[in-house]
């Protein structure tokens, strides 16, 4: 919480105005900055779609710098870990957030990667909302913003999903604010005693189920989707709960009752954070004062959407030609009330999504589904077959395998195993996995630490672990690991494209030179080169 930057800011106010200065370049630093995760971006949704886009995207890419290749390195590649890369600037080994949920050997169970039994919600009853930063283990640049300014900026993190919101917030922001799909939006006793009265009257006129109205239709001419995705209607996507179709239009007000979370599949999940964060501008004055305010959005719809319906999908598409505009409403709403120029604007994406593994079958590409149960326990047959010094298995997850034994050649002999099932493309053993030089075992090495597991395997590319329908992520392929960097701002270059090999991990970095403040504690990124 934030008690110890009020007590700094107590004693500050009692020196001598003459006697306190400014964080260094402060008078000609924009007042806001804008950070923008889009969650399952993958890079190129940024230039497929590029002739239609007319708004906020079309804005970032002639008026900003856009880095074509970056790409994370780190495995697996989960919502989770991404965000805490983005603000802390290091990969998941050095951050702590290793996944979205982890094995903890200690506690003998899963820990997910926000989870704080220590706080209560606030604005909800769920323990579900029961939320914190704590196992953020390196300090954010928003965090080193907070401090630079002995608590003056204000920094709010919002998101559908508390984990887009908390890393982004980190431990000293103002606030972080997630979707509940009942109560709108709430956050922990971490940041806050209670909901600040502009949210509870946010939540009171824009509850999710508000937005669940009408039809939800093509953006654009029906033909204009096919060039670019083909049939609306394909094998292996998924449908919105209740929608004997997958196809359009939807009958939002019909599927939406009594389902107030099916905004989060739909262009109204976009529109919410858009609204919830011009309400914030607006009620905390952010960018009116005298230290750089940070407004910090993650994009949830893309990847729920996403998941359920994969990245071929004509949904999908319609879903990032609304964001573009959404995103532009917002811009244009900045510029209304800063002013052009006067604020500072970061996209990218915390993991890309690989195709549907069947569809691309159809297609004629040599890969397979594989069910996640399923493949555990053909992996849990070939491992009981061997001859171990301690047999036993205690969690497969995040393509690593918690084994009883303690014994290395158990390891390896688990190891070979792993290699004779067709979806493996490779398998290691944490000893190769902290010393090996193979590129594909140095990711699984930026995301290991003592509460990994014993081998580490890769699913050969294309395959997927997921169910029939839709797509997910999570490998080291390029796939996955490809997407979006944009910084747009006075000073920057505009229509500017790169293409030397970057990493989400330089995002921190390059916001901590841009605003005069110290790199976050564990930030191994370099800054960006904004020229």
């Amino acid at each position: 919480m934030r008690i110890l930057l009020a007590l700094s800011v107590s004693v500050l106010a009692l020196v001598p105005a003459g006697a306190q200065k400014k964080n260094p370049g402060a008078g000609s630093q924009p007042k806001l900055a804008v950070s923008i995760v889009v969650d399952q971006m993958r890079a190129d949704y940024l230039t497929r779609f590029a002739p239609l886009y007319t708004g906020g995207f079309k804005r970032l890419v002639t008026e900003g710098q856009v880095f074509r290749n970056a790409h994370y390195t780190h495995t697996p590649t989960y919502t989770g870990p991404g965000h805490a890369v983005v603000y802390t600037g290091t990969d998941p080994s050095n951050h702590g957030i290793i996944a979205n949920d982890w094995y903890d050997p200690a506690l003998g169970r899963e820990v997910y990667c926000v989870e704080d039994l220590e706080v209560q919600p606030v604005g909800s009853t769920r323990d579900a909302d029961r939320r914190s930063p704590k196992n953020i283990l390196s300090t954010t640049w928003t965090d080193e913003l907070e401090w630079a300014s002995v608590g003056a900026a204000k920094v709010f993190g919002f998101s559908l999903k508390d984990r887009g919101a908390i890393t982004a917030a980190g431990h000293y922001g103002d606030a972080a604010f997630w979707m509940d799909d009942q109560q709108g939006f709430v956050t922990s006793s971490h940041y806050a005693s209670e909901l600040p009265q502009w949210i509870r009257a946010f939540n009171a006129q824009h509850a999710p189920a508000s937005y669940l109205k009408g039809t939800w239709d093509r953006l654009l001419e029906p033909s204009v989707y096919a060039a670019f995705t083909g049939p609306d209607e394909r094998p292996f996507e998924g449908k919105l709960r209740g929608s004997a179709a997958g196809s359009f239009p939807y009958d939002l007000a019909t599927l939406g009752a009594g389902n107030p979370g099916l905004i989060r599949y739909t262009p109204h999940g976009n529109q919410i954070l858009i609204d919830v964060a011009l309400a914030a501008v607006d009620a905390e004055n952010l960018g009116r004062g005298t230290h750089t305010d940070v407004l910090a959005l993650s994009f949830s719809t893309p990847d729920h959407l996403g998941h359920l319906m994969g990245p071929r999908a004509q949904e999908l598409m319609d879903v990032y030609l609304r964001l573009d505009r959404q995103l532009g409403q917002l811009f244009d709403a900045l510029d209304a009330r800063l002013g052009r120029g006067a604020y500072y604007v970061s996209l990218t994406a915390d993991h890309g999504s690989c195709d549907n593994s069947n569809q691309a079958a159809l297609d004629g590409f040599a890969v397979q589904n594989w069910s996640g149960k399923d493949l555990d326990a053909q992996f849990g047959a070939l491992i009981s077959g061997l001859d171990l010094n301690v047999p036993g298995i205690l969690h497969v997850g995040n393509d690593q395998i918690h084994l009883k034994s303690t014994d290395d050649d158990d390891w390896e002999r688990v190891r070979d195993a792993l290699m004779k099932h067709p979806a493996v493309r490779m398998a290691w053993t944490a000893d190769e996995i902290r010393n090996g030089c193979d590129p594909k075992a140095e990711m699984r090495r930026n995301a290991f630490d003592a509460r990994s597991g014993q081998v580490f395997y890769e699913l050969a590319s294309g395959h997927m672990d997921y169910g029939t329908d839709g797509c997910t992520h999570g490998s080291g392929h390029a796939y996955d690991t490809h997407v979006p960097v944009v910084f747009m701002g006075p000073g920057i270059p505009a229509n500017s494209q790169r293409w030397e090999r970057v990493h989400p991990r330089d995002i921190a970095p390059t916001w901590s030179m841009l605003l005069g403040i110290a790199l976050p504690s564990s930030a191994t990124g370099d800054p960006l080169p904004l020229k």
